[in-house]
């Protein structure tokens, strides 16, 4: 048998010690959440938390995005997330960004689309500003879509109509009917 010398167990000790402490902390942090998701667990049988940041980064999906919201509620088989009082950024692969803020939403893990509700309004990097009353992101097509009312206001124009599709990756914009549209402080030659 092979003796480890007395020099030795003080270290044996204190490693000892930590694994315990480690193993009862770990023990503390699950009962905590057990706690949290039994305390939350809404009448549909989902559950709740408060101020969430969440990022999805897939880059098979060419799209980053990041949600920052007051509070977010889960349905029962985990497959949809509501959240309320949100922000969310989509951050495109050449470091274009646009930020939507609004009153609430739902992610749809199965048709991977993110349904956009109540006073809109968004932000992109280069200076344009969006207001809307409703927008799905459609996470597998790259797009924005809405047939609500949209204005999209720039530094060269502003433009109103009805109904918008937004092609992210081809960076294509489309209002579909009752366009009005205004050129500002520059020539079209």
């Amino acid at each position: 048998m092979v003796r480890a010398p007395l020099k030795y167990l003080p270290l044996i000790g204190i490693i000892f010690l930590f694994a315990i402490i480690g193993f009862f902390l770990f023990k503390a942090d699950y009962k905590v959440l057990e706690d949290i998701v039994a305390q939350d667990t809404g009448p549909e049988g989902g559950f709740g938390l408060k101020n969430i940041h969440y990022i999805q980064n897939d880059p098979d999906e060419r799209v980053k995005w990041v949600l920052d919201a007051e509070e977010v509620k889960f349905s029962k088989d985990r497959q949809t997330i509501f959240f309320h009082k949100f922000r969310l950024k989509l951050e495109l692969e050449n470091n274009d960004s646009i930020e939507l803020k609004g009153n609430s939403g739902d992610y749809n893990k199965n048709t991977n689309e993110i349904n956009l509700r109540g006073n809109l309004i968004g932000k992109t990097n280069s200076g344009y500003m969006l207001n809307t009353e409703n927008i799905i992101y459609k996470q597998r097509e790259g797009c924005l879509k809405t047939d609500n009312q949209v204005r999209i206001v720039g530094p060269f124009f502003s433009i109103a109509g009805e109904g918008l599709e937004f092609d992210l990756h081809e960076e294509k914009l489309i209002i579909t009917s009752h366009v009005t549209t205004l050129i500002k402080q520059r020539s079209l030659l």
